[in-house]
């Protein structure tokens, strides 16, 4: 652990250097939070807060998922809504047709040619906004209403409360749903329900109650399958292809469907996909399966040669989003395999009894914050901008206190894939996650994050890793000192999810070697992706000087801010009698 250097560091200038920690107190909110923050603090109004806002208005510590779609499928949309915040572009494969990929394609085409900061400021083409495919998973769905042709006007089938219904897996039947006969394709559904049962259609708004299941039946094609009778407990207009709930069951389903590994192989050999949402998440051993499968595509690409021999592939973040019941009960050791979480509470609000989501969304939330895990809340955040250009008031208090809560991630999804006010729905969320930002580091007494920082204080005296070690006194010494960012050197990411676990106050300008590193690191709170042009030296000089010379360059660093270096990921020094390891942390005054 190195003290403030006194040495003149080539091209970075004396002042850079002044370790005087004196002078005039600040207010607790530093003057380098971004533009959005700061437009709300009591001090805006100078030169310099005005060149931020400027620059980095769309920059906030909680970042923004938005799910691209209809709504969103033109190059000056998808623009706009980084402009206005989204950090990660979703692409929901439930909606793609098998082996149809061409208008995904076009989507990850928009997303990659989006101007950021390093094409804007640094010259450099690309840019960090990571691509997120959300697999379809191992979900059931209802057969097509009789008649319906896709592409044309949809037709429905209303379910009255109290009528009789009959709930079958004969495939002849895919087809022609009707008031009587439902199709769903589970296969074993007559070995996983019982008479008292419900089953939930079309995000739980039409209930059915189980009266009765039959032996196994054979149709004409030789196929076997089963009927469940039904009563109709809750009515409604069904339509095609609509999900299916069974709640407190354990199903009989796979980690992967064949449509989510022909997805998932397709995307690695396109080498643009930077995180994969795992669907239906039910047991640690899904999550392992889901990873390894990951590994054994990317050593396919490299064999059929569509990744060229020497290009560097990174494995996509493995995300689990927790849908149902299982999930739940298993979340711990799905957590403790995962690289990230969502929590997707539209289908987890019908497996479970919805008065139950709070506590369950607040429980995940505090769980993948101590183990620095990031995590994004989803589903209905901002639901009703999909018809109307203002939120309703309690969408406004969802969100807030997602954020409150510790949240990396809120996200938007059929609000900006098929709403009418796709731009605004995001610049609306970013307003609102600016003021919870706001308030979770002004120690308002309104967020949990003061009692997860200590919660995570006492836990690094146990078996702490030097990494880790590192690490916490980096954001104590930034909390302490008041310092307005911390830069970290990082060539795989270790040191930046690290320094994200302990919720610093201030932004994290993570130095990485390439693209794909950054964009996996984009999930984390406060995480600001760098890409470094000098990635071979192991000149400590050297690196600590790119990454200052670049943070002034794009105006994160003003005269008299306070920055945080740490680049703890081991470089060469000589000593008297042999080679050996150093980390290091060090502070600066511009």
């Amino acid at each position: 652990l190195r003290r403030n250097s006194t040495r003149v560091v080539p091209g970075v200038g004396r002042s850079l250097l002044s370790h005087s920690l004196g002078g005039s107190s600040r207010s607790f909110l530093p003057t380098s939070v971004p533009g959005a923050l700061r437009a709300l603090s009591s001090t805006v109004g100078t030169v310099a807060d005005k060149n931020w806002n400027e620059v980095h208005g769309s920059f906030s510590m909680t970042k923004m998922v938005c799910t691209l779609g209809p709504a969103s499928n033109e190059q000056s949309v998808v623009q706009s809504l980084s402009d206005n915040g989204m950090s990660i572009a979703r692409l929901n494969f439930s909606h793609v047709p098998r082996g149809k990929y061409e208008y995904t394609r076009e989507f990850i085409k928009l997303v990659r040619r989006c101007e950021g900061m390093h094409r804007r400021t640094l010259s450099r083409d690309y840019n960090m906004v990571a691509v997120l495919l959300d697999t379809k998973g191992p979900e059931i769905r209802t057969g097509v209403v009789e008649g319906y042709v896709r592409g044309e006007k949809n037709l429905y089938v209303s379910l009255d409360d109290g009528a009789k219904v009959v709930v079958t897996t004969n495939d002849e039947l895919k087809e022609k749903v009707s008031k009587d006969v439902l199709y769903v394709d589970y296969k074993a559904i007559g070995t996983t329900v019982k008479a008292g049962d419900r089953i939930l259609l079309d995000d739980g708004l039409i209930g059915l109650e189980i009266d009765s299941v039959s032996p196994t039946l054979t149709n004409s094609s030789g196929e076997d399958y089963v009927e469940v009778e039904c009563t109709v407990s809750n009515g409604g207009d069904l339509g095609s292809v609509k999900g299916v709930n069974i709640p407190n069951t354990t199903l009989q389903l796979p980690s992967m469907t064949e449509k989510d590994k022909e997805d998932i192989l397709w995307a690695v050999k396109l080498n643009e996909v930077d995180i994969v949402a795992a669907s239906f998440v039910r047991k640690a051993g899904d999550v392992r399966s889901v990873k390894a499968y990951l590994e054994r595509c990317i050593q396919q690409a490299r064999a059929d040669g569509d990744i060229p021999k020497g290009e560097q592939v990174v494995r996509p973040s493995v995300i689990s989003k927790i849908e149902n019941k299982e999930g739940v009960d298993n979340f711990e050791e799905i957590l403790a395999e995962s690289d990230g979480i969502m929590v997707a509470r539209g289908d987890l609000g019908v497996e479970i009894p919805f008065a139950e989501l709070l506590i369950l969304q607040k429980k995940m939330v505090r769980l993948c914050n101590l183990a620095g895990k990031p995590v994004v809340v989803a589903t209905q955040m901002l639901d009703s901008m999909q018809r109307n250009p203002r939120p309703t008031r309690a969408e406004v208090t969802d969100v807030g206190n997602a954020v409150l809560d510790g949240a990396d991630c809120v996200m938007l999804s059929g609000e900006s894939a098929n709403g009418q006010y796709p731009t605004l729905s995001a610049k609306t969320m970013r307003t609102i996650v600016s003021h919870a930002d706001e308030a979770l580091d002004k120690r308002w007494g309104f967020s949990n994050i003061g009692q997860r920082r200590k919660e995570m204080g006492e836990a690094i005296f146990d078996n702490a890793t030097s990494l880790e070690s590192i690490c916490h006194a980096a954001v104590n010494m930034a909390k302490q000192t008041n310092s307005d960012l911390i830069i970290a050197i990082s060539r795989k990411g270790s040191t930046v999810k690290q320094l994200a676990k302990y919720k610093p106050n201030v932004p994290i300008m993570a130095f990485v070697p390439t693209p794909q590193i950054g964009r996996r690191l984009i999930m984390h709170r406060g995480v600001y992706p760098i890409v470094m042009q000098s990635t071979d030296t192991d000149d400590e000089h050297e690196r600590v000087v790119e990454a200052m010379r670049t943070a002034k360059e794009i105006g994160w660093l003003l005269p008299n801010h306070r920055v945080v270096v740490v680049d703890a990921e081991l470089w060469d020094l000589e000593s008297v009698s042999k080679k050996t390891k150093a980390n290091c942390i060090k502070i600066f005054t511009v």
